[in-house]
């Protein structure tokens, strides 16, 4: 029996990933940790048989007895509502981010067990200075993060790879799908579904030509599941992204699922051309994507139609 626990285990990928490991409940001791508190998905965790822990990562005391028994931490506790320009900043948010960012991975890292395998998100915008048209970007590639979230997951990787600890540190692409209750509005395929579903417009920035790296959901939370999985797998980086698409691509396709949506190019600045993440080391892993971006489309379209 595996001792599994899952920080920010009530969050976007956090859930759907207790979702995958509700069928191994029963085998596996699973523990969720999370500083929000949701009554349907704690009620949701314990039909699922998990036990949940209302608590602060930072907060050693609260957590300790948890991570001293890990065989297995999916470390997703942080805070995701975060500035994606310049104009958005707030000092007092920023603080409190790299806080529990650094603070928080600092406790996993201490108070795991030596051989604890601990599996973490980072993500693609460590890239996000560049300000040329770059594609298959690869895992060695060197970073250069600009804005309060980038620069804390940048200092994250290297807090664990300093650490001696085995873990595998996987760079996601912007996460698309449906959840429940937890809809992040603020990547682009979600909202661009939610406004095709309610027969609207999409005003394309730039005319829409800015290249983006996505990656569904579900894909996600099982790509966790399969780093847990390899024992073979050990200290390494992955790209985790399916699709290379433009803007005005991820348009067209809602545009053909729903003929009533409009779309309107403007001539408004965009902070870089964008650029694709390579994901044929973790496809040389073994691990294959199983979801389209159509069919999360599709199924985000149909449910808020």
């Amino acid at each position: 029996m595996k001792k599994i626990v899952i920080t920010g285990g009530l969050g976007y990928i956090g859930f759907e990933l207790c979702k995958i490991y509700s069928g191994y409940s029963w085998n596996d001791k699973i523990t969720v940790i999370d500083n929000k508190f949701s009554s349907e998905r704690v009620n949701q965790l314990r039909k699922w048989n998990m036990n949940f822990v209302h608590a602060d990562i930072r907060k050693i005391d609260e957590v300790k007895k948890y991570l001293n028994e890990a065989d297995i931490v999916h470390h997703l506790a942080g805070i995701t509502e975060v500035p994606r320009t310049e104009f958005e900043l707030n000092a007092e948010k920023d603080k409190e981010l790299n806080d529990v960012a650094e603070r928080g991975t600092e406790v996993v890292l201490s108070e795991t067990p030596k051989n604890c395998k601990i599996i973490f998100p980072s993500t693609h915008v460590v890239f996000e200075g560049k300000q040329d048209l770059i594609k298959d970007i690869d895992e060695k590639f060197e970073k250069l993060p600009v804005l309060p979230y980038a620069i804390s997951k940048d200092n994250n990787e290297e807090q664990i790879k300093k650490s001696g600890k085995n873990y595998i540190i996987l760079r996601l692409a912007s996460v698309y799908g449906y959840s429940t209750d937890t809809m992040r509005l603020n990547i682009m395929p979600n909202l661009f579904a939610k406004i095709t579903s309610q027969n609207g417009t999409i005003r394309l920035f730039g005319g829409g030509k800015q290249l983006k790296s996505l990656v569904p959901l579900i894909d996600t939370a099982r790509c966790f599941k399969f780093m847990e999985e390899k024992n073979e797998i050990q200290k390494e980086i992955f790209n985790v992204s399916k699709d290379s698409i433009t803007v005005e691509d991820v348009a067209k396709l809602c545009k053909a699922i729903n003929s009533k949506l409009e779309i309107i190019k403007t001539n408004d600045k965009i902070p870089n051309q964008g650029y694709s993440l390579s994901n044929k080391k973790l496809l040389n892993s073994g691990f294959k994507f199983l979801y389209s971006l159509e069919e999360s489309l599709k199924e985000m379209i149909s449910k808020w139609s």
